[in-house]
């Protein structure tokens, strides 16, 4: 252990001095084990972007492992700078050469180097590879770095040299460039400190949610010092807090006063340029580098209610803990890209363990309680792409998508040249400028900004290129500063995210800013933008005023007048002033435009209003005109009879009605926002310039919404303590309403009919046990303007169980569901047992029902979505005619007309809707399965059509209703009320059971208590009240609570929790079983059925037709869906030979000897060959593995 500290140390030692060759060739040739070379490797035939990139030709300078075919190459940059553009091309065209290989890069003058591993594909070497690197410099902390790097020593990855293979020694560089395994070394060292310094806190206030908030503003505080830092903008200083506490601690100051009297005046007074000549106890230079900190504004350094709520103390001891956690990292201003990572913290870290951290509660288990859950850099990446194809495909025409596909899925610089010179054949720098420039994004459930950065940096590049295009030029920080305040918008209810959004945009935009500290102190204004215009701290879903919801009103703000629409730009212009800190903006604070937005939203109001009022007033004049002859609406007469004069004011008459009805409306809204003293998040008033401007809604709608089950669901702006059934009801309740609001049509929602219940002003009732993320798609369909485009990531469950199948019909019918991609290889949360699928959106037209006429495609990849980030890929997909697979994907189109056929229940005369299982039947399920479905239409059947399928008996308490031998034998209870029965799997050793042999026996007793006297199962039933099995819930709502019912035994029962096999047990008895299984009632000879569902084929079904969006592996089957449950029909099986093979299996698992001759008696039935049989057990088991292998690929 000693030993490798010290050689750790030795390394260390040799990167702190890492200026020119002879340390480089010390690390390698003498550390860390490799042998010693010095080949040129000439440029000759290179491409001109590699070969200009550097300096001189690159030098193979180490080799390792067996013929020495691992290599350690060294290139000097032509640049003075470290620049990933210059290295990509290099290392692509050194990879063709050189297999296996450690790059190392320099720049011109050897003082800053990057350590870069590409993670090594086996499959497909033209795939896109993920550069992982290390940074070492003058300026670096090298702590991780030399941890790292020590784990490259070949001694280290097998001290048995000579057996080393280039492959293990790619394999254990790969180790040692792990970024998540750094990552997740720096989140445990956060979580540690952070628990430590809440229970100080706690320990000092007694108040824990307070400790909690405050510890993480404080931690944050103090991360966010490392970014700033970075930029030298404190004092020239990189290790600015490490001069500032060594300064402290060497000052003779009061013990225990460096937060209170040295960091928070750097905190509220520095950084918000109120520091003053008055502190003489900093040394001079502290002094200077705190009166030229930058100007910051944003929220985190501005004093707030969490730093005056008590009195209390961070002692220097607890600093010094918090600081050597902070000093063991090496901090980055730049964020990852998916195919460039350094292993380092970044600014995405402050979101993630915000987002971790987000509950007071220490246990793990409800750290979901706000449902958030952090999504992975490439699924942010390929949304952004695919919705921004979508949408500028929207606006350039269709002719262009496979172009604009290349431009935007371009990643090194010879793609996009190529690209870029098609555009510029094309035409389109010109539209495509414009377009990006008016382009409006918005994440109505944006966390810490992650999609907003995403998106960032991809505009980013494409505005670049679009300048380059156009020959303008313009710095990386106005052009990220534009893209910001003019394209970029966000809500969460969350504050706090509000703020790490607001932050991780700020790092984002200042990463290339070149100020000098003496430039940034003279500025009057803040360096940081004021986002508060772009970020909104809000509810998204409710958008209520004095009970009044305001959303409605959306579609009444259609044909603004002239004069409010010149009123509308300029508040749009204004708060891209305010944005800008722009002097001459006519709104000198943030309240000031707020009051402006609430005004111009009343105006509109009343102005519409008003436009009702008339025309009822004409209405009303014409149906009171003179009856022999009738004024048109042109001022001309016309002869009538009579009946015609009737039935014409009959009609006039009820368009008067739902006009006042209208009027109502707004009536109660201006009424609503005359009395509101405080104003909450409306998204009609927050961004009246998007749905009232031009376009009507935004272009892009974006996001990862939370994750909360139904019977979790709360209002979010109450704290947890304070949630009741009661107020869950009410706020579920009012989601409802909000939905049925924004698409009335669909759900026949009459607005007068709803008072206080919004389920009795509609026909199409929401599905109650809904998801939050359910309510989320449709809000975010709804505030998309009709080019718009929709992209979201969530569970996959909406596309197989009941409460997703309102989902479905509307996307159906109203939208174009153009991609609904699930990935086989990789979950996408770590942090959250679910599985979760990417679905791609137009805007809906409520009005129509087109989306009938558009074709869906199912998306299946089986690669990490690293290796698919490719335009020729999602070309091929888009136009697929049919279905079809890949090595990378598999692809299933399919008119959405057919699906809602499909789902319907086809019952005349009006056919309803009732769901379909989408994920099952159009992702997971393979070719072999629509193969026998086809082959088998008169020889298959639906279990529910022969038997009858209910759950086990839900006892409440098994405990006291399960009794074992120990129990039996100290109570004692009479055998008129016991049964065998099992209460879970473990129980059954084999599919052929005998209840006699089981082990439990079920309590099951339906006398009276007074029936009972003297009996030993009254004093059973009297001890389970001694421990409160009364009291629980199934058990109180009963008469007796001890008393089942008359549940009937069935001769098979099945498991619905499903590891690796679905078991149907079988016995020539009846028996009892828990609610963990689900009995099937068959009148006939159960051994035929128990054959056909312990079939492969039904292991093949469950498989597709299961639950997965259980992230942890385990599939599920409701009750309900075993019923549906598609079976060779059990009268073709031969009941003897069926009896036969059943008894004399074992568990029949998916590769035992017994199933193959079992499956030979069924798929005999349904007459298949040996081939489809053969692929029937290789789809079987690729569902279970991949299902399993899914579950930990994040672990």
């Amino acid at each position: 252990m000693q030993q490798d500290l010290d050689h750790q140390e030795n390394i260390l030692n040799i990167l702190q001095n890492f200026q020119g060759l002879d340390p480089l060739r010390e690390l390698f040739w003498t550390e860390l084990n490799y042998d010693r070379k010095n080949d040129g490797i000439p440029r000759g035939d290179w491409g001109d972007t590699a070969r200009n990139a550097l300096a001189e030709d690159p030098v193979l300078f180490a080799t390792g492992g067996i013929d020495d075919a691992f290599h350690v190459i060294y290139a000097r940059l032509n640049a003075d700078r470290l620049l990933l553009t210059l290295e990509r091309p290099v290392i692509s065209r050194l990879l063709q050469d050189h297999p296996y290989t450690l790059f190392i890069f320099s720049n011109q003058e050897q003082t800053d180097w990057h350590f870069v591993n590409v993670k090594y594909d086996t499959d497909d070497f033209e795939r896109r590879r993920l550069f992982r690197r290390i940074t070492i410099s003058p300026y670096e902390k090298l702590r991780t770095a030399s941890e790292r790097i020590a784990m490259l020593d070949l001694e280290f990855i097998n001290p048995n040299l000579e057996e080393l293979s280039p492959l293990a020694i790619q394999t254990g560089h790969e180790k040692a460039f792990d970024v998540e395994a750094v990552t997740e070394e720096f989140f445990n060292d956060y979580q540690s400190i952070f628990h430590i310094l809440q229970n100080d806190l706690t320990g000092q206030t007694a108040d824990r949610r307070w400790a909690h908030d405050y510890a993480l503003q404080f931690l944050n505080r103090c991360m966010f010092l490392y970014f700033i830092q970075r930029k030298r903008w404190l004092g020239e200083d990189t290790e600015f807090l490490r001069s500032f506490w060594e300064s402290y601690r060497s000052a003779n100051e009061p013990v225990d006063s460096f937060v209170d009297r040295w960091l928070n005046v750097l905190f509220f007074e520095a950084f918000n340029n109120k520091f003053h000549g008055g502190h003489r106890h900093f040394p001079d230079q502290i002094r200077e580098a705190l009166a030229l900190a930058p100007y910051l504004n944003g929220g985190l350094f501005t004093e707030n209610p969490l730093d005056g709520a008590h009195n209390f103390q961070i002692s220097d001891q607890r600093f010094e803990g918090i600081f050597a956690f902070l000093e063991k990292y090496n901090f980055t201003i730049a964020e990852d890209s998916p195919l460039d990572q350094e292993v380092a913290v970044d600014p995405e870290m402050i979101g993630k363990v915000y987002e971790s951290l987000v509950n007071v509660s220490d246990e793990a288990d409800e750290r979901g309680d706000a449902g958030i859950f952090y999504t992975q850099r490439t699924e942010i990446d390929l949304m952004c792409r695919l919705a921004l194809v979508d949408n500028l495909t929207n606006h350039l025409g269709e002719a262009h998508k496979n172009l604009l596909y290349e431009v935007i899925f371009a990643f090194n610089p010879d793609d996009k040249a190529e690209a870029d010179g098609k555009l510029a054949a094309a035409q389109l720098w010109g539209s495509l400028d414009a377009t990006l420039k008016e382009l409006t994004v918005v994440d109505p459930a944006c966390g810490s900004g992650s999609f907003l950065v995403g998106m960032l940096h991809i505009l980013d590049d494409l505005r670049d290129r679009v300048n380059q295009g156009l020959g303008r030029e313009e710095s990386s920080f106005e052009r990220k500063k534009g893209i910001i305040g003019q394209n970029l918008y966000g809500v969460d209810v969350m504050e706090w995210a509000c703020h790490v959004a607001e932050l991780r945009l700020w790092l984002a935009l200042v990463i290339d800013a070149e100020f000098s500290r003496e430039e940034l102190h003279l500025q009057n204004e803040p360096l940081l933008p004021h986002f508060s215009f772009n970020i909104r701290c809000g509810d998204s879903l409710v958008q209520e005023i004095g009970g009044m919801n305001l959303a409605t009103l959306r579609d009444a703000f259609s044909g603004v007048p002239p004069a409010l629409k010149a009123r509308i730009t300029r508040l749009k212009n204004e708060k891209l002033r305010f944005f800008d800190n722009d002097p001459i903006c006519r709104y000198g604070s943030e309240e000031e435009l707020l009051l402006e937005e609430l005004e111009l939203f009343r105006t509109l109001v009343d102005t519409h209003a008003k436009d009702i009022n008339q025309q009822i007033d004409d209405l009303q004049q014409l149906i009171d005109g003179p009856r022999e002859r009738q004024m048109r609406l042109d001022g001309t007469v016309e002869e009538r009879v009579d009946f015609q004069l009737e039935l014409q004011a009959m009609e006039w008459q009820q368009q008067i009605e739902v006009l006042t009805e209208d009027l109502d409306h707004l009536k109660a809204a201006r009424s609503a926002l005359v009395s509101a003293k405080d104003v909450p998040f409306v998204w009609d008033i927050a961004f009246v310039e998007i749905f009232t401007g031009e376009k009507g809604g935004f272009d892009i709608v974006i996001g990862n919404p939370p994750y909360v089950r139904q019977e979790n669901i709360a209002d979010p702006k109450i704290p947890r303590e304070r949630v009741t059934t009661e107020n869950k009801k009410v706020y579920k309740a009012k989601l409802a309403r909000s939905v049925y609001q924004a698409f009335p049509g669909f759900f026949n929602y009459k607005r007068a009919n709803d008072i206080d219940n919004p389920s009795a002003a509609v026909s199409h009732k929401l599905n109650a046990k809904s998801d939050l993320y359910i309510y989320f798609y449709f809000h975010g369909l709804s505030l998309l303007n009709p080019k718009g485009s929709f992209c979201f990531i969530t569970s996959n469950s909406w596309l197989d169980v009941n409460y997703g199948k309102d989902l479905q019909e509307f996307t159906l019918k109203h939208c174009h569901i153009k991609q609904v991609i699930d990935n086989q290889a990789r979950r996408s949360f770590a942090a959250a047992d679910v599985n979760t699928v990417i679905c791609l959106f137009s805007a809906p037209d409520e009005k129509r029902q087109w989306g009938l006429d558009q074709k869906t495609r199912f998306v299946t990849f089986k690669t990490a979505f690293e290796g698919i980030l490719d335009a020729v890929i999602f070309y091929e997909i888009e136009t697929e005619p049919e279905r079809s697979s890949t090595q990378e994907h598999r692809v299933f189109p399919i008119s959405q007309g057919n699906l809602l056929e499909e789902g319907s229940d086809n019952a005349p005369p009006n056919p309803k809707y009732i769901g379909d299982k989408w994920g099952g039947k159009y992702l997971r399920a393979p070719d072999i399965y629509w193969t026998i479905l086809e082959k088998g239409k008169d020889k298959l059947v639906r279990l529910g059509d022969v038997a009858e399928v209910r759950l086990g008996i839900k006892t409440g308490a098994n405990e006291f209703f399960f009794l074992n031998k120990d129990d039996l034998s100290e109570w004692n209870i009479e055998d008129d009320f016991l049964v065998p029965a099992i209460k879970n799997v473990r129980e059954a050793n084999q599919i052929v059971v005998n209840p006699s042999s089981f082990e439990l026996r079920l309590f099951r007793c339906n006398r009276s208590r007074k029936e009972l006297t003297g009996t030993n199962a009254l004093e059973y039933i009297e001890w389970g009240e001694s421990q409160g099995f009364h009291l629980r819930p199934s058990c109180k709502g009963r008469p007796n609570w001890w008393d089942l019912g008359a549940p009937q035994p069935a001769n098979i029962n099945c498991n619905y929790q499903i590891g690796y096999t679905q078991h149907f047990y079988i016995s020539p008895q009846p028996f009892f079983v828990s609610n963990n299984f689900q009995c099937i009632h068959y009148t006939k000879d159960p051994f035929s059925l128990a054959a056909s569902l312990n079939s492969s084929w039904t292991q093949l079904w469950v498989s597709v037709m299961g639950r997965t969006n259980f992230g942890g592996g385990l599939l599920k089957i409701e009750t309900y869906e075993t019923a549906n449950i598609v079976i060779p029909n059990p009268a073709m099986i031969d009941e003897q030979a069926a009896r036969q093979e059943l008894n004399a299996a074992d568990m029949l698992e998916i590769n035992d000897k017994d199933r193959k001759q079992l499956d030979d008696l069924v798929f005999n039935a349904i007459n298949l060959t040996q081939g489809e049989q053969a692929g029937v057990y290789e789809a079987v088991t690729h569902l279970v593995e991949t299902r399993l292998q899914k579950a930990q690929s994040l672990r």
